[in-house]
């Protein structure tokens, strides 16, 4: 009795394997329809095409991994994920990069985000509506590529430390050196910022003393919080 059962779970296990092996092999579920969401700056038709989703892809042999790497190379994407729709979609989802300043190299401008990766190449006669930063010495810049420039970074690290209220005010970003770096507001006012370690605090000192002399400050010097100090118009 032990030995029909034994034999008969056997059999029961073998149909469910080979029955798997020959769901999986087929094409049932086939992937006919791509959906991608959340590209802007990337067309939808440029993600499917990094995609490269196999002709044989079903939703059981789904390609999620092999199609978000693909997807991830392009310097636009942060994050991909993939996901299946039944009976017969993919859905990719993208979160591109943001954008935060341009980088002046001189022949050409460079589309950047916070942590330094590099989106596109811009000629320096396209329309700018970012902030730019100049000055930079031994620029690295690549599209597809994180910056490895310290000045260039600290300059980012300035922005994302600074206050929403100040950072609407600055024009332009002069990153020769960390020590040197230096904001210049639309009101043409420079304020010497330097290291971007005690933004929060440089933040708040420039913005009081932007109120406390309006009109007549047109330079402001943070890099030392103890001693703030700031140069008027002259008399």
């Amino acid at each position: 009795m032990f030995r029909i059962r034994a034999a008969t779970l056997l059999a029961v296990v073998a149909a469910i394997v080979a029955g798997g092996v020959t769901l999986y092999g087929s094409s049932l579920f086939s992937i006919s329809k791509v959906e991608v969401l959340g590209a802007v700056n990337v067309s939808s038709a440029h993600v499917r095409e990094l995609a490269q989703v196999p002709p044989d892809a079903t939703l059981i042999r789904f390609p999620a991994d092999a199609v978000a790497s693909r997807v991830a190379a392009d310097p636009w994407v942060r994050s991909v994920t993939v996901s299946r729709v039944f009976p017969d979609g993919m859905r990719i989802r993208v979160v591109e990069r943001a954008p935060v300043a341009m980088v002046d190299g001189g022949v050409a401008l460079w589309l950047i985000d916070s942590v330094g990766m590099v989106m596109a190449r811009r000629s320096a006669e396209q329309t700018v509506t970012s902030i730019v930063i100049r000055d930079v010495t031994g620029l690295d810049m690549k599209v597809g590529r994180v910056t490895t420039s310290e000045p260039l970074l600290n300059a980012l690290a300035v922005l994302s430390g600074l206050s929403r209220s100040l950072a609407d005010e600055v024009r332009s970003i002069s990153a020769p050196s960390i020590d040197g770096t230096t904001l210049y507001t639309r009101a043409k006012v420079e304020v010497v910022f330097g290291d971007a370690r005690d933004a929060k605090v440089k933040d708040e000192l420039v913005r009081r003393i932007l109120t406390e002399q309006a009109g007549k400050v047109v330079s402001i010097d943070v890099r030392t919080i103890d001693r703030p100090t700031w140069r008027g118009l002259p008399k």
